[in-house]
Order: structure tokens, then sequence, then C-alpha cells
């Protein structure tokens, strides 16, 4: 008889039962009804699905409406070679995008081919991703907690949390919720892997977390949850040194998983990390603020908005450091002081999951420091540690009430709160005016808002209001360029290219040069390069567009400043500057391909020119726009070579 295989762990039922063991608690029970899944996938259903009658917003846009490649299954493997917005667009401003996201790609082909243009067809797979995600918190707690009560309240407060709306209700959003969907399945192969020894679940688990990493990058926080689990949360199943083995076996077959990612993504997009916007520094010091307003977010139904302004702490005696962070102190010493194993891993699940997002805040604007979208699965640590409270308060001695219908009160008015605000919420994202509008109206002092919806009221053709906008984004913030850039970009559309010249030489005035307007003043000098240059004053054109590239070495400014080399015949400087610009492209991107192949065509170097060319018309996606040119010049230039 073939042996039967010995459990390599107790259960974690077992691991976490300080509720039962304090005096005078008792863990409550679940009904049959609410042991299940059931009645948070209801509630999911229900607060989201009112945003089935919203519309495209924002980014959609681009990443469905005008992308060419989603509309067409036969390119599904494009997304596998390609960043996410290089795979929506041509455009140079995105072509060193870092967000590799094959998964996500093929997931837009796949309801473009069933729902085309029709909203309501994407809004409802938001709707069903969302509530097999609800499902799927409610099986993996029960599996780490073997609590089915606190597991059905932590789901069902997740089903509902109004942070939740900008990444069910925002079609573009879906990236979080998605990687959920592969990410928590993961987490409970790695827990049935725990309690059985079986190899399987750990392959299970290795396989879904490199198909999140292809959702999105943020799963790598993933292996930091399961070395915790490993070292600490189960810490009373194995001694020191088998847990550190057991951690460093596991930490290897992540690593291994995670080389395979970063070698598929370098070879994809030609980089492993995005390139740095802000400094270290204050970002470094503005993370205590971010993390207060993610718990603001968590805590308190009110304010929800596309835009958070959060401008970056410059000091740590900063009160807006020093405040947040003796908070957040005072937070991790309470939470210790419970003893709760169950309580600290939900803090350090919230905290692992959000790292991503503080680990980023470089690369990211004052208005999108503090995003909603990203407390999709670190909430779930909330949602946690809130399903324990209620059950903690529901149990002590001094309540008269029955503990089960205390706690089901609890748990109603908060679901009911949250449900309302989430219902209302959904509204909000009805179409990108709705949107920007309601980050106005959540933060009027914001010169950033103002900015956002008056680029909105150009684009619907209400000039005057986005005029108005603009000038008042400039008063509320005079050291902001964005205001400064719409006024600009509004003369020169209506034909006032003097007027479209002098906004932004009044920005270059007005601003003050610092590492935090670095990127700023780089892009007031290179659309003034490029205006002056559409008035003829070369001179003045070269030394902004020069000057553009000396405080922000980006492709996009490098390529323009190439261009204007090759529209006026300085073919060597346009050399270098689109050398420049490919250095920091992704590998595929073919546009600069084709510019390279005219300047050394001009230069007479013939067999770079031919192989310039080449290499476009091999990378070139479908239905690119400058295709039949290049292979015009191709044939012209390279004919006889091609056929040798």
């Amino acid at each position: 008889m073939p042996k039967r295989r010995k459990p390599r762990a107790s259960s974690p039922a077992n691991t976490d039962s300080e509720v039962r063991k304090q005096p005078g608690a008792t863990e409550l029970r679940a009904a049959g009804w609410f042991a299940s899944p059931l009645l948070p996938a209801l509630l999911a259903v229900l607060c989201s699905l009112n945003s089935i009658w919203d519309d495209f917003a924002l980014d959609d846009s681009q990443q469905i409406l005008n992308n060419q490649l989603i509309k067409n299954l036969t390119n599904i493997p494009f997304a596998f070679t390609n960043s996410v917005w290089s795979f929506a667009t041509n455009d140079i401003v995105f072509a060193a995008d870092y967000y590799y996201r094959p998964l996500f790609n093929v997931l837009l082909s796949i309801n473009y081919a069933i729902f085309g243009t029709h909203p309501w067809g994407w809004h409802l797979v938001n709707v069903l991703i969302h509530t097999s995600a609800t499902v799927l918190v409610f099986k993996v707690l029960v599996e780490l907690t073997g609590q089915g009560w606190v597991s059905a309240a932590s789901a069902c407060l997740f089903a509902v949390h109004p942070a939740h709306v900008e990444s069910v209700a925002w079609i573009s959003g879906v990236t979080d919720p998605f990687l959920a969907l592969l990410a928590l399945p993961g987490f409970y192969f790695y827990l049935r892997y725990r309690r059985t020894g079986r190899k399987r679940y750990l392959a299970f688990t290795l396989v879904a977390y490199f198909l999140a990493l292809l959702c999105k990058e943020t799963a790598l926080a993933f292996p930091l949850i399961v070395i915790y689990s490993e070292l600490i949360h189960f810490s009373e199943q194995a001694n020191l040194k088998q847990r550190w083995r057991q951690a460093a076996v596991l930490a290897i077959a992540f690593l291994l998983a995670t080389v395979v990612y970063f070698l598929v993504r370098h070879s994809a997009i030609g980089r492993v990390g995005p390139d740095s916007r802000y400094p270290l520094g204050p970002a470094l010091m503005t993370i205590p603020l971010a993390v207060a307003k993610y718990l603001k977010l968590m805590v308190l139904p009110l304010a929800y908005s596309y835009q958070h302004l959060t401008y970056f702490v410059e000091g740590v005696a900063d009160v807006r450091f020093l405040a947040p962070a003796a908070l957040l102190v005072a937070l991790v010493i309470c939470i210790l002081l419970t003893k709760s194993k169950l309580l600290l891993f939900s803090v350090m699940w919230f905290f692992a999951w959000l790292a991503p997002a503080l680990a980023a805040l470089r690369q990211f604007d004052p208005e999108y420091l503090v995003q909603e979208r990203y407390l999709y699965l670190p909430s779930i640590g909330f949602c946690l540690s809130a399903g324990l409270g209620i059950q903690w308060l529901a149990t002590r001695r001094f309540f008269s009430m029955r503990e089960e219908k205390l706690a089901a009160a609890v748990l109603a008015l908060i679901v009911a709160i949250w449900g309302v605000a989430c219902v209302a919420q959904n509204r909000v994202w009805n179409n990108t005016t709705s949107v920007f509008r309601n980050c106005v109206a959540v933060e009027p002092f914001s010169g950033r808002a103002h900015y956002a919806i008056s680029q909105n009221y150009f684009l619907t053709g209400n000039t005057r209001a986005a005029e108005a906008s603009a000038r008042k984004a400039i008063e509320l913030d005079p050291q902001f360029s964005g205001g400064y850039l719409n006024l600009s970009y509004f003369s020169k559309q209506n034909g006032r290219l003097d007027q479209a010249v002098d906004y932004l030489e009044q920005a270059k005035t007005t601003i003050q040069p610092s590492p935090l307007t670095r990127t700023g003043l780089a892009t007031i000098h290179l659309n003034l390069g490029l205006l002056y240059a559409e008035r003829k004053d070369l001179v003045r054109a070269e030394k902004n567009l020069v000057r553009s590239v000396e405080l922000w070495p980006r492709p996009v400014g490098a390529y323009n400043l190439g261009m204007f080399y090759l529209g006026h015949e300085q073919y060597g400087a346009a050399r270098d500057a689109l050398e420049q610009a490919a250095r920091q492209v992704p590998p595929r991107y073919a546009p600069i391909r084709a510019a390279l192949g005219a300047v050394y065509e001009h230069l007479g170097d013939t067999n770079r020119a031919c192989a310039e060319y080449s290499k476009y018309l091999e990378l070139a996606l479908p239905g690119a726009p400058d295709r039949a040119n290049v292979q015009k010049r191709f044939s012209a230039s390279c004919g006889d070579k091609s056929e040798k």
C-alpha cells in the first residue's frame, strides 16, 4: 500500500486562537448562510452594479477606444513584447513607459472582441472580477484563520469598501482587481502547501505568482507575505532553524520566478524599473504622510477622488513628517501590545502590498502620490483588522446584548455606511468630466485639479471654461507648470502663436528652479523650443530644446531635439540626439529606427541606414502610419542589398 503523506505542519486554524484564550472572550460562530461566500459576493455585486451605466473615462480613450492592437485577437502576442502604453500608441511620450502588463492587454483584447465599444460590457467584466476577488478573499481568510465569522465579516467589508470604486468603476483601473484574481489563489495554494506538504500546491503558488507579475509589477510584494508567514505567523509550528530553512527554500523558488520575469520584461521593454522624476530624500520623508492618507481613506468614507494632492515633504522638522510618523509609531506599538498574530498579519499584509506604491513615490507628480486603486489588495489586511475588531468588541462581557447580535449589528452598520458611499462614488466615474469635477469639488484649492479639468473642458469644446480653469490653476499654484502649458496650448490651437510663447516665457521667469520643479521646467523649455521652431526663430528654438534635455534627460526631449536637427539638416547633431533617445526607449520601439535611418541616409552611411530601416520594418506594429513610407525608402536605398 502507498504510504500516506504526513502533513508538514498543523492546520493554520489552530495557530491563532487568542480571542478564545482571552478571559471572557469567545469566538463568534457563523451561521450556515454566513459561513459561505454568498453574502460577500452579493454585496460586491449590489455595491458595484450601478457602475455598469458609466461611460469610458480618462485612459480608456487611449487604451481602449484608440488602441488599434486590441481590435484584433491575432495581435495578442504583441502584448508580451510591448509595454502598456507602447502597445496602445507609438507616441514618443509613452515610449519609455515602464508598465509591463501583458495579461492586462490580453484582457483588453478579449473584452473588445466580446463588447467592442459598448462600455456597459467592460464595466460588467470589472464587476465580475471584483465579485470573484471578494469570494477569494473569503476563501483565503477561512484557510488562514479557521474562523468563519471573521472571514465572512472581513469579506463583506472588502466587498463594499468605497476605496475600491476607482479600481472597479474605472475600466482601465481593473489592473488591481485582476491582480487579486491571481495573487489570492497563489496565497491560498501556499496555505494549502503548509497544511498538507504537497509539492503541487507550491508549484501552483509559483505559477500564480509569475502570472500575477505579468498582470502588474506590484505582485513583487507577494514573496514578502509568504516569507513573513513562514518566519513569524506560523512560528509555533516549527523551531527557528526549520523556519529559516523552509523560508530560504521558498525565497529561492520565488527568486527564480522573479528572475525569469525580469528577463522577459527586459527583453520586451529594455528596462528593469522606471527612471526617477523627483529626488530620493523628499520621497522618503513623504512616506509617513502618504501612509497616513491611505489609512484615512480606509477609515473614513469621505473625500474620495482621482487626485489627492500631496506635496513632497522637504525636511524631517516639517510637521507633515513628524505628525504622521508619530501616529504610525503609536499605531504599531498598540498593535504589538495586543499580541495578536492575526492582527499583526493583517498589518503586515496591508503594508507589504502598499510597499510598491510607496517605493514608487519618486515617479509620481504630487497630485498622484496617493491613489485609491493602490489600496485594493492592501485593504484586505485592513478589513481583516476590522473584522477582528468587531469580534473583539462583541465578545466583551460588559455588553448585555448577545455577542452574535451585537457583532451583526455593528457589521451591518459599517456595511450600510460604506455601501452607500460606494454606490454614490460609482457615479463620479460616469465620464472624464465628472471625474475631474469631483477632483475640484474635493480639493477646490488644488491648482493641479483645476489644471486637469481645464484640459478636459478644452477637449469637449468649452474653451472659455478651459482658459478660466487654467488661470485658476496658476493663481492657486504659480510654481506648477501645468496652467501655463494649458494656456499656451489653447492659444496655439486658436492661432495665437505669439501669445502661446508669452505664456511659457512667463512660466520660465515665475517658476523657481529646484529639484522638485525640474521636470516641469524641462517640459516648459521643450514646448517653448517647439514654438520658436514654428516661428522660425531657430536660435531660441535650439537653446530651449537643449535646455530641456539638460534639465531632464528623457527620451521625449532628446527625440524632439534630434528631429529639430534633422529638419534643419544638422545631421551629425541629429544623430547624436536620436542615438541618445534610442538608448532610453525600449529596444522594440520602432519609430526611432525610422528617424535614425533617415539621418544615416543623409550622412551617406547606407549600410547603417538600411540596417535601421530594416529594424523598423521588423518591429513596426501592424497599421503603423509610417510603415509604407519607410518601406518605400528602404526599397529605393537598399533594394539591391536586401536582395543579396
